[in-house]
């Protein structure tokens, strides 16, 4: 393969990196901000925080509405909060079980604009440190390229019923906004367009093009102002003195650390011998480095070179119970169900807790498989789902509609997937195993539980493969490949089996229990 053919083949995969590189720097996502210590709900410190917020109140058709919005905020309403260019998204909660969708968007700033920003950001070192340094100065936001909103640039927007604009919901959101602006000001310039990350690296390749364009003239200076150079000579034929003006009229870029015409005696000082001419570097040897090469950076691989880090923090402390996603909102112009959604979260949570639960608290532990249930099949895996999800629960409202959910995802009945349900909760993988297939247990326990039964005062049961079963009373118990007995019950001559009870290692136990209920 040529080298150019190579190229080609590469480029559109640096390119596509590139491009996710850019859309991950375009999208911030921030938890739930602490309640702060004041009475103000919004506790703004910056001045660019409290200009977002007279945008906010400027354009508010009703105080109240405000108020309300900022006791939310004081309050802890607002979840998590999403900022993309020209749109910040948070779901805040209300008095309804399910939180609503609140959103404010914000013109994104043009191609024109940005080049105009970031000329004045680079051609100003001390605003990039203003930047670096979490503060916004006032020229850069109040320059010729405007970045914080106006009245009526905030355009709210929000799931709920309630027509205001704002409502409470999206003005809650617009307080903790200005509170992310108070400490990090690159969110607000995300909101206008542009990543924290895209912009350092646009801002350094302009200071690199400043730059080398200073060099140059440095160099160009330095050079007519050498002995026996061209400029030199002109500039001696035309009477002109080296720091004063030129034959064209216009004065020579002096180097770093020339002394200026203003100087007393300072335009006909002569360097004394053996003086490095200003704007020069000292190689080894004494030789006198150009311009150029004084200026060429730090070589790649002393940058990269290894050395010693500071050592990384102990781990967190495992909570001695997995957490609970937060609600989301139901609209519908969601592409999921949030109910499924919520769930699924819910249950990577719980497997990541066991995960490292099993792992220990040092992480040196060594859990058997890849993760808890990581291996089931589809019909097993949403068993367990549905068994999980409401695990306290009875048969309510809510489990009745996952039970139908999954009936129609998997082919079968609504009872089906109860059945299954209970026989998971009774016994995991093992029990809904028993509830579905039989099997013939080799000769001891099994053989030995009808005489324990008999010797307790027990009813008798006829056996059948794993099972035992009295089919008068509607009793039966099943015999597990883990050596546990799982008790059923049914109508009395129905035949309709549904798992009862725990599993218990003896059947003399596990029957008893049955008779108690």
């Amino acid at each position: 393969m040529s080298p150019g053919h190579l190229r080609r083949a590469v480029a559109p995969g640096r390119a596509a990196a590139a491009d996710r590189l850019v859309r991950a720097d375009r999208s911030r996502t921030f938890p739930p901000l602490p309640g702060p210590d004041g009475p103000d709900g919004s506790q703004t410190e910056s001045w660019w925080g409290r200009a977002w917020l007279t945008a906010l109140e400027s354009s508010a058709l009703d105080a109240a509405r405000l108020g309300r919005g900022r006791a939310y905020a004081r309050d802890g309403h607002v979840d998590t909060i999403n900022i993309t260019p020209g749109r910040v998204i948070a779901t805040v909660r209300g008095s309804r079980p399910r939180p609503y969708s609140a959103e404010v968007r914000v013109r994104t700033l043009t191609e024109q604009e940005w080049d105009a920003l970031l000329d004045g950001v680079a051609a100003r070192p001390d605003r990039l440190t203003a930047l670096l340094a979490k503060e916004l100065p006032r020229a850069l936001a109040e320059g010729e390229v405007s970045l914080l909103p106006g009245a009526g640039e905030l355009t709210p927007r929000c799931s709920c019923p309630d027509s205001g604009r704002p409502c409470k919901h999206a003005a809650a959101l617009c307080f903790q906004v200005a509170r992310l602006l108070d400490a990090d000001p690159f969110v607000l310039l995300l909101i206008r367009g542009r990543g924290e990350r895209e912009l350092l690296d646009e801002l350094a390749r302009r200071n690199a093009g400043h730059g080398a364009r200073e060099d140059r003239g440095r160099a160009a200076a330095l050079a007519a102002m050498a002995p026996g150079s061209g400029g030199a000579s002109s500039e001696s034929a035309s009477g002109a003195e080296p720091g004063g003006p030129s034959a064209t009229g216009r004065a020579p870029v002096p180097g770093p650390g020339v002394a200026g015409a203003s100087g007393s005696g300072a335009a006909g000082r002569t360097a004394s011998p053996g003086a490095v001419r200003p704007g020069t570097a000292v190689e080894s040897g004494g030789r006198t480095a150009s311009p150029a090469a004084a200026s060429r950076g730090v070589l790649a691989r002393e940058a990269l070179a290894d050395r010693p880090r500071p050592s990384l923090p102990p781990p967190a402390a495992l909570p001695a119970e997995p957490g609970r996603p937060p609600a989301l909102p139901d609209t519908g112009d969601l592409p999921f169900d949030a109910a499924t959604l919520e769930l699924l979260a819910a249950d990577a949570v719980a497997r990541a807790h066991a995960f490292l639960a099993a792992a220990g608290p040092t992480g040196g532990g060594d859990p058997a498989g890849p993760g808890p249930f990581a291996t089931l099949p589809v019909w097993e895996d949403a068993v367990r789902l549905a068994a999980t999800a409401h695990p306290t629960a009875g048969l309510t409202a809510t489990t009745r509609a996952l039970y139908r959910e999954v009936a129609a995802a998997t082919g079968r009945t609504p009872a089906d997937i109860a059945r299954s349900v209970a026989a998971w909760r009774q016994g995991g993988p093992e029990g809904l195993a028993l509830l579905e297939r039989t099997w013939n247990p080799p000769a001891g326990d099994f053989d030995r539980a009808r005489s324990a039964l008999l010797a307790a005062g027990l009813p008798a049961l006829r056996p059948h493969h794993n099972h035992l079963t009295d089919a008068v009373r509607g009793l039966q118990l099943r015999f597990g490949r883990d050596h546990r007995w799982y008790p059923y019950e049914s109508e009395p001559g129905a035949e309709d089996w549904w798992p009862t009870g725990p599993a218990a290692p003896d059947p003399v136990g596990a029957l008893t229990t049955l008779l108690a209920r």
